[in-house]
């Protein structure tokens, strides 16, 4: 079967990078460019999403609009704008009234996962005629995937922004799926966790990457490992012996070893959670607060729960540069993880221009595309050698 065929035209090249990040990701074949003037030399017939942004110098996104029009596309249109949103709605019905299929409109900045959506409802709803699967994956297909060593693990270097030397990575899960391709972490792992299959999951990270770590360091790598984990899975007060059990029967040091969580998870069950947390960080593991700035816990918990390291969500890091308001939240946060000890790293570095600004605010760590992708673990070898 053909790859679905994305089309981004942005004038930002950050966010232009950002959403090919995502779908390629997802298994699409994507083509971008951050030049409105070339959108004409771009286009064909084959190509499924076009990914406009409406605030361009010179070409704006409604005249792309009028193109596709005029040249009859069937393609299906996701809009996205950092400024007035009431102009997105305003786009979104102008193309239906042109006979338009607009997935949706992102107001920047966005995640990931509100792309991902989108792109998955395009793939859910267009899949071609005489497919074998006409679904997305089922918790079986989930089940055999974890049976037949469909699922594996990548690694995203985490660069001390001082030094330039790599502190560690952060380990993140991939599912290839034999006939419907890339299938994206926003889809399985919520399919995971309702159907009683994140534990599973989670333990098959936990063992693969802790094992990684100690065969680095029999190589002479010394990497530090985060892994992030569900609400689902810290509900269960019997973790931290099950996590120090599985890291003493392969001889690894429970001190490079990084429990990630997310700030609206910790909401959940605040008691709960404190106590499960609290035992871990005893225990001698790390503990990380991910997409800080994008919940809405309390800064309370910064307090009451022994974090270690705050790590700022790629919203903000990839909005600073333009955004007063992004780099306020970057700032602030930079501030307050320091006076309560903690270490911070910033997510989504994609540009220098991040990389110097982050370093002038006094960050400590940083990862994205910048310095290196997801990579498996033999390619961060390489990857290293090279950088040596």
């Amino acid at each position: 079967m053909n790859k679905v065929k994305l089309l981004v035209v942005d004038d930002e090249v950050d966010f232009a990078e950002f959403v090919a990040e995502v779908a390629e990701g997802m298994g699409l074949d994507v083509v971008l460019t951050d030049d409105p003037a070339e959108f004409a030399l771009l286009y064909s017939i084959d190509i499924n999403i076009f990914v406009l942004d409406l605030f361009m110098p010179d070409t704006d996104g409604v005249e792309l609009l009028r193109f596709l029009h005029d040249n009859n596309s069937e393609a299906s249109v996701i809009f996205m704008s950092g400024k007035d949103e009431t102009v997105l709605h305003t786009a979104q019905e102008l193309a239906h009234e042109q006979g338009l299929t607009v997935l949706g409109t992102l107001q920047k900045p966005f995640r990931a996962q509100e792309l991902e959506k989108l792109l998955t409802k395009y793939v859910e709803e267009t899949r071609p005629q005489g497919r074998v699967i006409n679904e997305m994956p089922t918790p079986d297909d989930l089940r055999r995937a974890l049976a037949n060593n469909e699922l594996t693990l990548v690694y995203q270097p985490q660069i001390n922004i001082v030094d330039h030397e790599i502190k560690g990575v952060e380990v993140l899960i991939r599912w290839h799926h034999p006939l419907m391709g890339e299938i994206p972490a926003s889809y399985f792992i919520p399919l995971a966790e309702n159907n009683n299959l994140i534990m599973d999951i989670s333990s098959f990270v936990t063992k693969a990457a802790i094992h990684q770590m100690v065969y680095w360091e029999k190589i002479g790598l010394d990497l530090k490992i985060s892994i992030n984990f569900s609400p689902k899975i810290l509900d269960d007060l019997d973790l931290p012996e099950k996590l120090v059990t599985c890291a003493m029967e392969m001889d690894a040091d429970i001190s490079n070893v990084t429990i990630e969580v997310t700030e609206t998870a910790i909401m959940s069950d605040v008691m709960r959670y404190m106590d499960i947390l609290t035992r871990l960080k005893m225990k001698g593991f790390a503990l990380a607060i991910d997409d800080f700035g994008t919940g809405y816990s309390s800064l309370q918990q910064l307090v009451r729960t022994p974090f270690t390291e705050l790590k700022i969500d790629k919203v903000f890091v990839r909005g600073m540069i333009r955004d007063k308001k992004c780099r306020s939240i970057v700032e602030i946060s930079i501030l307050l993880a320091h006076k309560l000890d903690m270490t911070v790293v910033a997510e989504g570095i994609e540009n220098e221009k991040t990389w110097n600004l982050l370093h002038d605010l006094g960050c400590d760590h940083g990862q994205g595309f910048f310095m290196g992708r997801p990579m498996a673990a033999a390619e961060i070898e390489s990857w290293i050698d090279q950088r040596r």
